[in-house]
């Protein structure tokens, strides 16, 4: 039955009305309506206007104005206009190319330092960023050894209450590939699916308007993506707009990171300082540099081989300057000298081994090496600039000039434990796994207080089947986090906490237990 409220109502927007709020919309959060949708604006519009008290259209569109009062009354009206829909696995060739192919060259690209950044902005009711997440894991059995950040936005505040609840109807799983998967991951309650707590834990839901300039920025935590997907989610801004998101999209990923649009997107000149890959019904965008050009393959689905921490660096001061973007610098840090987009400088670093370390610890690979060869002209026998360049190819997979760079820095000096530790990690990947046992030890003899060392030295223990030595050197690990708050971020690690790591610790000692007996 029809109420009062219902009744006053107006059946549609005249066109001032149409024009004044779809105009409001645009300048607050650059969302474009143009008359091809304006059904679908004038539905929201009533919609929120219904859950008002305003007793027209004119009260309603001077409360929208109005910075405070009509703040929830805007995110009503913006949510009943953003009414994503989608499903898991949505778009099959995508996911196709995601699974065969970009997260697997991610996954070899981040092995050394174990970290991977994901970003799926304009997420909807979460399906997207949890489709991303079990395909990690089912790449990487591991994966809760990783630094893993999902992180999943949308301007829909409904929409991020539902995604992280994590419950969902049939038609989530129209998909073959989500069928297959809801078994695994979902608990079924009558008709509706409840994700499981591994999975929903993996991603990180956030409100965030992409049409502002509010990333890529660290309190966004939108910094140096190896992924940032945007599907079906540009066809609501205007051209300007989306190049403007494009553009900072391009400063957010890595060098050698992705981009995944949908289908109906603009033009593809709009994402011209991207590099476009042809996949199979599907075309995704990349981050490139000669450096990365000339190394690019397609490697198959990661093998299930035990993995490495990351080696050795000292950690970058907080919030460090984005190498591609000043203005996001924390005022009061000391500014960093920034290498020119080419590889010549114009200006060279105080400290060039510094901040090559922050270069590889963001992710900057293309200026880290550039920088590291040019230190070594000048210096040619500089220990740590050639382990530092071992490290850079090591984290590329290209393990033969990883391997000659830290035998150029032990020749130098044989105390060098940066060179010893991604020397093991070379070694591990190349099957050669006493030598990398050996090399690790190196690491713990030359600091006996090194977590990540011993850490390192149970998994090859492990994967050469000593499992007795394995455990002696988790307990190490553990001995040493003891002393430690568990909140505290294990050094040199990508993002691992003391908790983090005490917690797989301890999973590894019971499982490596049970085989030991």
């Amino acid at each position: 039955m029809s109420t009062v409220r219902e009744a006053t109502i107006p059946i549609s927007l005249g066109y001032g009305d149409y024009f004044r709020f779809s105009k409001l919309i645009y300048e607050k959060f650059g969302l474009s309506f143009s008359t091809n949708r304006q059904t679908d604006f004038e539905r929201g519009v009533r919609q929120a206007f219904a859950a008002s008290t305003c007793a027209d259209f004119n009260e309603y569109y001077n409360l929208l104005l109005d910075p405070e009062k009509g703040l929830a009354s805007m995110e009503q009206l913006v949510n009943a206009l953003t009414v994503g829909e989608s499903h898991f696995f949505r778009n099959k060739a995508q996911f196709d190319a995601l699974y065969d192919h970009i997260l697997p060259q991610i996954i070899k690209r981040r092995q050394a330092l174990r970290n991977i950044r994901i970003w799926s902005a304009g997420c909807a009711g979460g399906e997207e960023p949890y489709s991303l997440a079990i395909m990690l894991r089912e790449l990487l059995p591991n994966v809760d050894e990783w630094s893993v950040t999902i992180l999943a936005t949308d301007i829909n505040t409904q929409a991020l209450d539902r995604a992280r609840k994590g419950v969902y109807g049939n038609w989530a799983f129209r998909e073959e590939r989500a069928k297959h998967m809801r078994s695994q991951y979902f608990e079924q309650h009558d008709q509706r699916y409840e994700l499981s707590p591994q999975i929903r834990q993996m991603v990180t839901f956030k409100q965030l308007n992409l049409a502002d300039d509010q990333y890529p920025s660290y309190e966004t935590n939108t910094m140096f993506m190896d992924l940032v997907l945007c599907r079906n989610v540009m066809i609501y801004f205007s051209e300007p707009v989306t190049r403007a998101i494009v553009d900072r999209f391009y400063d957010t990923v890595i060098d050698g990171g992705w981009l995944a649009v949908g289908h109906s997107e603009h033009s593809m000149t709009v994402f011209s300082k991207f590099k476009a890959h042809n996949f199979p019904e599907a075309i995704l965008y990349q981050r490139t540099s000669q450096v990365l050009d000339a190394q690019f393959e397609w490697p198959a689905p990661p093998k299930q081989t035990p993995l490495m921490p990351p080696p050795p660096v000292a950690a970058p001061p907080s919030r460090v300057a984005n190498p591609f973007n000043e203005r996001f610098v924390n005022p009061t840090a000391p500014k960093i000298t920034v290498p020119a987009t080419n590889p010549v400088q114009t200006t060279e670093p105080e400290n060039p081994i510094e901040y090559a370390k922050e270069l590889i610890e963001f992710g900057q690979a293309k200026e880290a090496q550039q920088l590291l060869l040019d230190l070594l002209k000048k210096e040619p026998a500089n220990a740590l600039a050639c382990a530092l360049l071992g490290r850079v190819y090591a984290n590329q997979g290209d393990w033969q000039k990883a391997e000659h760079w830290c035998a150029q820095a032990l020749k130098s000096n044989k105390l060098t434990l940066e060179a010893y530790y991604t020397m093991a990690l070379v070694l591990q990947h190349t099957n050669r796994l006493p030598q990398a046992i050996e090399a690790m030890k190196r690491v713990v003899y030359i600091n006996h207080n090194h977590i990540l060392g011993h850490f390192g030295l149970a998994d090859l223990y492990h994967a050469n089947q000593q499992i007795p030595q394995a455990l002696k050197s988790l307990d190490n690990v553990q001995r040493l986090l003891g002393s430690q708050r568990v909140d505290e971020l294990i050094p040199d690690s990508g993002g691992i906490t003391v908790k983090r790591l005490q917690q797989s610790v301890t999973r590894q000692l019971q499982e490596w237990g049970a085989e030991a007996k």
